[in-house]
């Protein structure tokens, strides 16, 4: 198929595309809303340097989704919650392009299929070259880790055009082979797995109050006791929609847990969610990974190994050097993939807090923990660990609040670091430190806790608060101590 064909033939498409992909969707993330911004910014002609979006984050997480209803909402003027007619973009005007899907007869000229096809988009469509284009058009690309020169294609059509508006997703490898120069000129917008909160709008149209997150980050991170009494109108606010809506909140958070950090696992059965999950981990050690270090595909059993013994340990830090006996794997190596895994964000780790004094931690080993608590219990499943010990939920629950406190630590532009609690006896779970004020936030996590263990964190740290998350039926702050219920937290 020529170029003109084939885009032609994806302007036509779009619209049915984007109504089948979103048609059973009822809510929308966040991150809709920064992006609709960066491109009513460009749409007014504000926000030139604003106009390449990267996208980037765990396979099946929802990108694809994103983009379709970008779509929809470019289509209907709606740049913000309300639609304006006269900023309806023509369908004409927006190009989506899945990488992964093109068929064409004529081959590259530039070796970039997202370059070729911006390109003969302004001029077999539109009539105009690049360096001439008069109009604003608007470019969705996914999966554009198909094409290996996806980077220095964006840089290019960045500089040619002011008129363009790029957003490109892919997977997390994408974020790691940027170039300077692209990166000076894009806006990169990680994307994690579902909270608790998107999960029960997705489910159950349940909407919380808005701002709830937002005071939320405010009260862990800044002890902004002047949230406490709106966060708890929502705590209620949430509950009886709950109950209008027959949905039990221990099951609906049970049930987040287990299947809720990828949105094909509201509505798909155990089953058929926990081998898509295992057939995505697949393809990131198989696809991506490569993408990332230069190994050999013989490597690809020892890279399983390494996330199977991940998802099997017991609570608590795991040394590599353990990890390279017990597997057999040396010690580089394991080190090696262990990055690697990071970088595709199917992991991320936690690391002991470092005593300023002695320069020395109290256990050199990490905590591995993966993005969300379904792919751990995707792994257990599948390896006939069908129920759950008492031991085995706790660890599911530890891994849900790591991965709430990582992603709090990553997207609120704040520069605090998520590390652990070294000391033997009366340690907490999770510290928060500013590096650059020392400034420490203990967390303790758990059923049934009292205070003992994190009154001694915030003496020992000389931390001004602790926080507490517990079965707690509201947030309350006494004594230094803030305490608050387990789903709220998943909220951030």
């Amino acid at each position: 198929m020529e170029w003109k064909d084939y885009l032609q033939e994806r302007v036509n498409a779009a619209p049915i595309l984007a109504k089948d992909k979103t048609d059973n969707i009822w809510a929308e993330r966040g991150l809709i809303l920064r992006l609709m911004s960066f491109a009513n910014s460009f749409s007014e002609g504000r926000g030139k340097d604003a106009r390449i979006i990267i996208i980037y984050g765990l396979r099946g997480i929802g990108k694809s989704t994103i983009l379709f209803q970008m779509y929809n909402r470019l289509r209907a003027g709606k740049f913000t919650n309300v639609p304006i007619s006269s900023k309806k973009i023509p369908q004409e005007n927006i190009l989506y392009l899945s990488v992964d899907q093109t068929l064409l007869s004529t081959p590259s000229k530039t070796k970039s299929i997202i370059y070729d096809a911006a390109k003969n988009f302004c001029e077999q469509i539109h009539n105009q070259t690049l360096e001439s284009l008069n109009k604003k058009l608007f470019i969705l690309i996914d999966e554009a880790q198909f094409d290996d020169n996806w980077a220095i294609a964006a840089k290019s059509l960045f500089d040619a055009s002011t008129n363009l508006f790029i957003v490109i997703t892919g997977s997390s490898a994408l974020a790691l082979n940027i170039d300077t120069d692209t990166a000076r000129r894009s806006i990169k917008e990680p994307l994690f797995p579902l909270s608790f909160m998107e999960y029960q709008m997705m489910r159950n149209k349940i909407f919380p109050t808005k701002g709830t997150a937002d005071r939320l980050k405010r009260l862990v991170l800044q002890n902004d006791k002047t949230t406490i009494t709106e966060i708890n109108q929502s705590i209620n606010a949430i509950k009886s929609q709950m109950k209008r809506k027959g949905v039990n909140l221990d099951k609906g958070l049970e049930d987040y847990i287990s299947l809720g950090g990828f949105p094909y696992g509201i509505n798909a059965s155990k089953e058929i969610s926990y081998r898509r999950i295992v057939d995505m981990i697949n393809r990131i050690v198989v696809q991506d990974v490569p993408k990332i270090c230069n190994y050999e595909t013989d490597i690809v059993p020892d890279i399983m190994k390494i996330i199977g013994a991940i998802a099997l340990k017991p609570s608590g830090e795991l040394s590599q050097t353990k990890l390279s006996q017990s597997l057999g794997i040396s010690g580089a190596k394991v080190n090696s993939i262990i990055d690697t895994l990071q970088k595709t964000h199917l992991i991320f780790t936690v690391k002991p807090y470092i005593l300023a004094k002695s320069g020395k931690s109290f256990s050199k080993g990490f905590k591995y923990y993966f993005m969300t608590p379904t792919l751990l219990s995707a792994i257990k499943y599948l390896n006939g660990i069908t129920t759950l010990t008492t031991d085995a939920t706790a660890i599911a629950w530890e891994n849900a609040v790591a991965s709430c406190l990582f992603k709090l630590c990553f997207t609120t532009g704040t520069i605090y670091t998520l590390l652990y609690d070294s000391r033997r006896d009366t340690n907490v779970d999770f510290l928060l430190q500013n590096p650059l004020t020392g400034k420490i936030i203990p967390i303790e996590v758990g059923l049934k806790k009292d205070n003992k263990q994190i009154n001694d964190a915030i003496e020992y740290y000389k931390s001004g608060y602790g926080i507490v998350i517990s079965d707690f039926p509201e947030v309350t702050f006494t004594d230094k101590v803030i305490k608050i219920p387990f789903w709220i937290l998943f909220y951030m």
